[in-house]
This record gives structure tokens, sequence and C-alpha cells, in this order.
């Protein structure tokens, strides 16, 4: 019982790594409170104000020697980190030093603002051992407070990765989704409409003019759904980038849009050389965008703009003249979330702008 108390004991009392950004944070606050009540003494003006600097100065340089020597010790300690004693020994080293420095720095303020400022510290061995004591618990309180820190951004690192997961789970599932659909209507509804149409062509002709007549109207219909409909719903269920460009995608995809909006679309011709996977991204970012254009808002028009930012970046701007509303009152969806998921699989970051009057606008800019 008592050997686990001294080892938990001893655990507490470290060692612990070294951060030198808290460090001088912990001594700059040290010689800053017990030095700045001295400008209190002095009168209102230009006095006050030259001994703040006085104080702050003198206060960074031994604070910065603490810090510098934490880094130099991280860096080129040659022996062991995890000894409890050596640890202490390099403590106690600094608060000896930080204790000779509280001499120079009384000597520096006595002769600078001409105030008889005198401090017992550096000659009092119970002060020392006092001071090193605090010094051990200010250590082992900031190593505390960083690892609970560190602990959450771990956790919140670990849902974020989750998340990412979950979002690429998500692109995936629904891509096989739309693969698997447009297989099915490549291969069996396809098949099956030219299957009607030729038995429909087999009996054209065989019956009064007016049933032919109802016959050649509807293998027409079946030969323009076959022929156009139903290849541009598979196109847009999944576009094929190896054998077909990006902006002809999109225009397909567009298409559906045009009876009821005005869209125009700029795409720099360097977009083209993105590799499928990417281009396939920017067209899902599209869609969506342009399906909450739609039932959002409704828009009227709709302008979109694919650049190459100096070769190093993709920008997507989309744009409309909805009703627009508060970002305040934006409402994450299914499309928010796919538009969000390729974001991420992209590498890059989105941006929503609208208020109520002037629409909506869509930017999503990317690494190349």
């Amino acid at each position: 019982m008592i050997l686990a108390r001294l080892i938990k004991l001893k655990r507490l009392v470290g060692p612990y790594p070294y951060n030198p950004y808290l460090i001088f944070l912990f001594f700059f606050s040290i010689f800053f409170s017990r030095f700045v009540p001295l400008v209190g003494y002095l009168p209102p003006g230009h006095e006050r104000w030259r001994a703040a600097a006085l104080i702050i100065l003198v206060s960074a340089i031994p604070s910065g020697i603490f810090a510098g020597g934490s880094l130099l010790l991280k860096r080129f300690r040659f022996w062991s980190s995890e000894s409890t004693f050596l640890y202490i020994l390099e403590v106690t080293f600094f608060v000896f030093i930080n204790l000779k420095l509280l001499l120079v720095v009384n000597s520096i303020i006595k002769t600078q603002l001409t105030i008889g400022y005198e401090t017992l510290v550096a000659h009092s061995f119970n002060i020392f051992m006092a001071s090193l004591f605090l010094s051990l618990v200010a250590l082992a309180l900031m190593h505390q407070g960083e690892r609970k820190i560190s602990d959450r951004l771990l956790i919140v690192t670990k849902l974020v990765d989750k998340l990412e997961n979950e979002r690429a789970d998500l692109i995936s599932a629904d891509e096989l989704l739309r693969k698997q659909t447009s297989q099915f209507l490549h291969d069996r509804v396809q098949s099956d409409l030219m299957v009607v149409g030729m038995k429909l062509k087999s009996i054209s002709g065989q019956s009064s003019p007016e049933v032919n007549e109802i016959i050649e109207r509807a293998i027409i219909r079946l030969e323009n759904t076959r022929a156009s409909d139903l290849k541009n719903l598979i196109q847009v269920l999944a576009p094929n980038f190896e054998g077909g460009t990006l902006s002809t995608a999109i225009d397909a995809m567009l298409e559906q849009y045009k009876q009821s909006m005005d869209i125009s679309v700029q795409i720099s011709e360097s977009i083209e050389t993105l590799n499928p996977d990417v281009k396939l991204g920017v067209y899902r970012i599209i869609e969506q965008a342009m399906l909450n254009a739609l039932v959002h808002g409704p828009a009227t028009k709709v302008q979109i703009i694919i650049t190459d930012e100096l070769e190093s970046s993709i920008k997507i701007i989309v744009s409309d003249n909805g009703p627009g509303t508060t970002i305040e009152e934006v409402s994450p969806g299914v499309g928010s979330a796919i538009i969000d998921s390729w974001v991420g699989i992209l590498g890059g970051k989105r941006s929503i702008d609208s208020s109520l009057g002037y629409g909506y606008r869509l930017e999503v800019e990317f690494p190349r």
C-alpha cells in the first residue's frame, strides 16, 4: 500500500516533458507580477510607461533563457529523460539560475528607476526550497493541463477521422448504387425497350391505318426514350470520364434544368486534364448544388464557374438568384452532406454565402 502511494507520488512529481512556450509564460508571469507593483510608485506619464517597458524587458529576458534552456534540453539531452532524480536536478538548476537572475534584475531596476527594492529570495535556503517545490508543482500542473487538452484533441481527431470515414463510406455507397442502377438501365431496361420496339415493328402495317399510326408513334417514342432520355439518365447517374469530358457530362446533367432556369457555365480548359476521380467529385458537387438551387430556391438564374487558380488549386463557384436566407437558417441536409463528403475527399474547403433577397452562393476550393 505504501509502495503504491510512493509510486503514485513519483509519477506526480515527474518527469514531465518541457513545453518551452508554457515555461516562458510561467516564468514571465512570475517576474512580471513581482515587479509590476513598482510602477505604481511612479507618477503618471512618461516615467510610468518607461518603467512598465523596462519591467516587461527584464521579465522577458530570463524567461526566454529558461524557455531556451528547456528547448536545448529536449533536443540535446544525453542523459535519460525518464529519470525522476535527474529531472528534479534539472528543475533545481533552473530555480537556482532564477534566483541568481533576480539579483541582476533588482540591480537593473534600482539603477534605471532609482527605486530601492530589495528581495531576500536569493539569500534564503527555505525560500529556495519553496521555489523549487512551487516550480515542480507548476510544471506538473502545466503538463496535466496540457495532457488534458491533448487527450481532448486526440478524441476530437478520432471523431473527425470517424466522420471522414463515414463520409467516404457514404460516397462509396452512393456511387455504388448509382453504378448498379446505371448498369441495370443499360443492360436490362435498354434491351427490353429494344425488344419491344422490334416486336412493334414486326406487326406494323398489319392492322388498320389508325392502329398502324399508333404503333408507329409508339415505336418512335420508344426509340427516343432509349436513344436519348435513357442514355442521358445513365450518363447522369454514372458519368464516364474515361471516354468523355467533364463539360459534356455537366451539359447533359443540366438539360433537365434548362426549361426552368437560365444557366451559364464557365469551365477552364485545363480542368479537363484532371484525373477521372477528381472530375467525378467536381461533377457531384455541381449536381447537388443544382438540386439545392431547384428545391430550396427556387432560382431562375444559376451561374457555374470552374476555374484553375494559378494552376495550383481548383475553385468551383455556384451562385443563384433564389430568395436566399440567413446563414444561421441554412440547415444541412443530404445534399450538403454529399458536398461536404466530396470536399473532404478532395482535401478542400467550402464556404456558403446567403442572405435574404440575394440568393445563394457556394464556393469550393481544393488543391490541384
